[in-house]
């Protein structure tokens, strides 16, 4: 039995679809189980809260392996009972969705390096094995930050350059670190398999859906305001300026082979993840 939390976003949601694909049995551990939209046969949903350990004994019974991710300031610590968790149910191994660049110097003190260097270090002390997945942008994040309000991308990115990664590659590294062997005690740097500009993303992705899209870079001040707007937390919020100053200025970390080196098929490319998805873009 595995078990996923944040099993209804973008990441958790994948990795139960893939799961039940692969015919693995698998528990998904949500805060409202009306949320839960897998057929009741193929995944065993459990209603517990991160932030309430009280809530987890019951939902970790019986769990071999783990799947954690967590997101927002309080991150460390809800990650923190989820090991807690397993650590009493006797998991034997957990995956942890972490975050590219948390080594990078242009990140250095933002919220989003605390926390997951802080989650990341309990994780490697805590006596099970253990595999840290660190991926780069998501390709689905081109959708946040304007995009389906305005019809733009507005970023305080300049003509930098990141490395678009399918959320569908990064749940199958994590699947199959959680379902073979040979993955404990490694970090997994993931990635899509190319550069590209937010400019030439927003390029591809109105090509794709045959409507006009546009990159705009903005002022950080601009782009931190209208964050906040949103509710993201000031933390978060920071750390997001930090990062795409690294894009900016250059610095994100080049692509990796890992997807293709851990799944033994090339990552997937922004064009498949825009083909792929185009019908819900539209």
């Amino acid at each position: 039995m595995i078990i996923v939390t944040g099993s209804t976003g973008t990441i958790g949601s994948e990795v139960v679809k893939q799961f039940v694909d692969g015919h693995h049995k698998v528990r998904a551990l949500v805060r409202d189980r009306a949320k839960a939209a897998w057929p009741s046969k193929a995944v065993e949903v459990v209603v517990g809260d991160l932030s309430k350990p009280e809530t987890l004994g019951a939902a970790f019974d019986g769990v071999d392996k783990a799947f954690i991710l967590s997101n927002g300031p309080e991150l460390a610590k809800l990650e923190a009972n989820a090991f807690d968790a397993a650590k009493k149910a006797g998991v034997k191994h957990i995956v942890k969705l972490s975050g590219r660049h948390i080594d990078a110097d242009f990140m250095a003190g933002t919220g989003l390096v605390r926390w997951h260097g802080e989650s990341e270090r309990r994780l490697r002390t805590l006596g099970i094995a253990w595999t840290i997945l660190r991926p780069g942008f998501f390709a689905s994040n081109v959708l946040m930050f304007g995009v389906k309000e305005r019809g733009a991308l507005f970023l305080p990115a300049g003509d930098g350059k990141d490395t678009p990664t399918d959320p569908r590659d990064i749940a199958a590294v994590a699947v199959k670190a959680l379902t073979t062997p040979g993955h404990e005690g490694k970090i997994y740097e993931l990635t899509g398999p190319e550069f590209l500009s937010y400019a030439e993303m927003m390029q591809k992705m109105a090509a794709a859906i045959g409507k006009p899209l546009k990159y705009v870079d903005v002022p950080e001040a601009t782009a931190r305001e209208g964050m906040l707007a949103t509710g993201l937390p000031p933390a978060q919020a920071d750390s997001l300026m930090s990062y795409f100053a690294g894009v900016k200025a250059g610095k994100i970390y080049p692509p990796t082979p890992t997807v293709a080196d851990v799944l033994g098929r090339p990552a997937r490319t922004f064009d498949e993840w825009l083909r792929d998805n185009a019908a819900a873009l539209k």
